[in-house]
């Protein structure tokens, strides 16, 4: 009877765990996966979002220097106003004209026109959040940096947008140190003879700050085209390059694994390492998305990305567990219910073939074993008659 069991035990126990393993371990892998998917998704979301925030930062600066370049008060300054030009109150109008432009659009550092030689004839600062004409005697001659040089060989229309660097007064890298962009045009008059550029400086921290909040063991960095950081979460790394701060610094030092993937790509790019997922997304300064900046770079431990598969996981095996310890009992109790009658009708029908004919033979169940002990019960009956017979 132990064998039969067994046996029953054996069967119930299988076909109530053969569906949890496949259903169970199809839906364990199925939203595992979709978990994970789910999980990089939000990692590529955030990468898209901040570099989304720092292009449109930066969408409208080439129409504000369009617009400087095309104004009365610089149409005047280079002569092609109507009649003769007082220079002196065509400059004080231009100088007037560009500080109300920086104390109304707040995000340039300087606002400036330069003359033909790289002399700078109006120029306009903001520190503090305040924005100052700069004193005549103070102004600079920039013919020797490159953004003029560049700027310069450009035609009626064009644009020039540096790299993004750190700003120098007089040759040195200014301190606190003043992380800046620079557009430029050239300007030409109504005779199409070049006279100068218009210039802006466009303050970089404005943007940097979107990069520089801290989660967790999360890191945000913002990358140049050559690997070196403009944003770290360790300030010591940034501006590590030979024209700013010459630190050596350099994503593709810290990230070997990944840099060659990461590094001046122009696409979204997510790679699930050992220990890490990393998830980049470039910044484009045009339009056209043609001039990169740079990328941006979210990287999280690989265990804090997916920490919602692994409960799900647990949750999930916790259950199964359950489960078939629950089946377990029921396996066994309906076993027992089955094969407790037959076991009592085996001795019953043991015993009365030894002659133990007194006592009579009933079950509880009402499945076929009741039948059958009816008809045991029956027969004990019988041979009861007989033995009184003899």
């Amino acid at each position: 009877m132990t064998k039969i069991r067994n046996k029953l035990l054996f069967a119930f126990v299988l076909i109530s765990l053969i569906p949890l393993v496949v259903v169970g371990g199809y839906a364990l892998t199925s939203i595992s996966g979709s978990l994970k998917s789910a999980s990089s998704g939000k990692l590529n979301d955030k990468v898209i979002i901040l570099s989304s925030q720092i292009e449109d930062f930066l969408k409208n600066v080439s129409n504000d220097l369009f617009y400087l370049r095309d104004s009365t008060a610089l149409r005047t300054m280079i002569g092609d106003g109507v009649g003769e030009v007082d220079r002196g109150l065509a400059r004080q109008k231009l100088e007037e004209d560009f500080l109300a432009f920086s104390r109304h659009k707040k995000i340039y550092h300087q606002v400036r026109f330069l003359d033909v030689s790289g002399m700078e004839i109006v120029r306009v600062d903001r520190n503090r959040d305040e924005s100052a004409i700069v004193a005549h005697d103070r102004l600079q001659n920039k013919k020797q940096r490159y953004y003029f040089a560049d700027t310069a060989e450009l035609t009626n229309g064009q644009l020039m947008i540096s790299p993004l660097d750190l700003n120098r007064e007089r040759g040195k890298v200014e301190k606190p140190l003043r992380p800046v962009i620079r557009y430029g045009t050239p300007v030409y008059d109504k005779n199409n003879q070049f006279r100068g550029i218009v210039l802006f400086n466009v303050m970089a921290d404005k943007f940097l700050e979107l990069t520089r909040k801290k989660s967790g063991r999360e890191q945000i960095l913002f990358i140049d085209n050559d690997g070196y950081y403009y944003s770290h979460p360790n300030a010591k790394k940034e501006w590590g390059k030979e024209s700013d701060l010459n630190t050596g610094a350099n994503f593709n030092i810290d990230h070997p694994n990944a840099a060659a993937e990461i590094i001046g790509s122009n696409q979204l790019s997510t790679l699930v390492l050992n220990e890490n997922i990393i998830a980049a997304s470039p910044v484009f300064l045009d339009r056209e998305k043609n001039i990169m900046l740079g990328n941006i770079i979210d990287i999280v431990p690989t265990k804090d990305v997916f920490s919602s598969v692994t409960m799900f996981r647990n949750i999930f095996l916790a259950i199964s567990v359950v489960v078939f310890i629950v089946t377990l009992i029921l396996a066994v109790t309906l076993a027992k219910s089955i094969t407790d009658p037959i076991i009592y009708l085996t001795t019953t029908t043991d015993a009365m073939s030894k002659g133990a004919l007194s006592s009579p033979v009933s079950v509880k169940s009402r499945d076929e074993t009741k039948l059958l002990a009816e008809a045991i019960e029956r027969l004990r009956k019988s041979m009861l008659i007989l033995l009184k017979r003899k």
